[in-house]
């Protein structure tokens, strides 16, 4: 199958792993990919199997699958001479679901049930399951990585997006008061597509440090290496960090937001209000609770299983064929 992927750009994004990883799984299993984008080079962060190819050289190709995910490529996606064109809805308020759900040609999909089914509604026809999205090979515990005291809560350190909920969380932990001592530290790319400025929101506690441009390796080794992850998104469709936290055994506490498929409240997860109250909450419990901090650590890897990118990956190309 040659299949023909479309992307603004090949920066360091959740939605843009999804095309790379998918692409990846698909090549691994035979198939011409071909991602397009504006610049036509190869992602610098993420390796990518498949061929790489300027946005504007699409217009001169086929392919049995055209796959988009925003506004900016919908035309180049749309003109591509595709037997499916597939339009993947991965966050709430897409700016690009109007004109997909206009066009009768277009599928549709969605990166998790919540998406999906809000996408069904409004569209009055049949979204595909895209939901799930975890490299369980790479996101994976290591116990021998994890820190010593204190105790470490990592974060999503993207400030420049205020509905990934950093400066809500360190709202929440700069008046937590009654846990043990703990050391707060926050990750995120710097790139042409996303800017990163700690004066901006919310000043640092003391006892916070930011590392910024980790590589794939050392982002998964800052999982592997803290004791709580701290989610707050709103709008998400699938929260990529929470579950890679979960799958390197760190205890989760998140809203519900990109969680709700494989988030289980008190089971693998402490899932709470987005309000720095009730996230307060929440942080204080799993911090103080030792116990509680280890079983729901525990349960992490095993329920993140179920979302990785080969099933994912299959479970498309199925009902593409299958025509659900």
């Amino acid at each position: 199958m040659r299949i023909a992927l479309f992307l603004p750009h090949v920066g360091v994004f959740g939605g843009v792993r999804r095309f790379i990883e998918l692409g990846n799984e698909w090549s691994a299993l035979g198939h011409e990919v071909t991602l397009f984008h504006p610049e036509g080079s190869a992602p610098a962060w993420l390796p990518f199997r498949g061929r790489v190819a300027p946005l504007d050289a699409a217009a001169g190709e086929s392919a049995d699958l055209a796959v988009s995910a925003d506004p900016h490529t919908f035309d180049a996606f749309r003109a591509t001479a595709a037997a499916t064109h597939l339009y993947y809805c991965v966050i709430e308020g897409d700016a690009g679901l109007a004109r997909a759900i206009a066009d009768p040609a277009v599928r549709l999909a969605a990166n998790s049930q919540a998406l999906r089914r809000a996408v069904e509604r409004r569209a009055r026809r049949p979204v595909l399951d895209g939901v799930g999205g975890i490299r369980t090979t790479q996101f994976r515990p290591d116990p021998a990585k994890r820190a010593g005291a204190p105790l470490r809560v990592l974060l999503n350190g993207r400030r420049s997006r205020a509905k990934k909920g950093t400066d809500l969380v360190l709202s929440a932990l700069r008046a937590l008061r009654g846990a043990p001592e703990f050391e707060v530290v926050l990750f995120d790319s710097v790139d042409a597509h996303n800017r990163q400025d700690p004066r901006d929101g919310a000043p640092l506690p003391p006892n916070a440090r930011f590392v910024l441009n980790p590589s794939q390796e050392e982002l998964a080794a800052l999982y592997q290496s803290s004791h709580v992850f701290v989610a707050a998104e709103r709008k998400a469709g699938w929260c990529n960090t929470a579950l890679e936290a979960l799958a390197c055994g760190c205890a989760l506490v998140c809203t519900t937001s990109g969680t709700r498929d494989f988030a289980r409240d008190g089971a693998n997860a402490l899932v709470t209000w987005r309000h720095p109250f009730f996230l307060r909450r929440a942080i204080r419990r799993v911090l103080a609770d030792a116990a509680l901090r280890e079983r729901l650590a525990a349960a992490g890897p095993a329920s993140a299983e179920p979302w990785a990118w080969p099933r994912l990956a299959e479970k498309l190309l199925a009902q593409v064929r299958g025509g659900s």
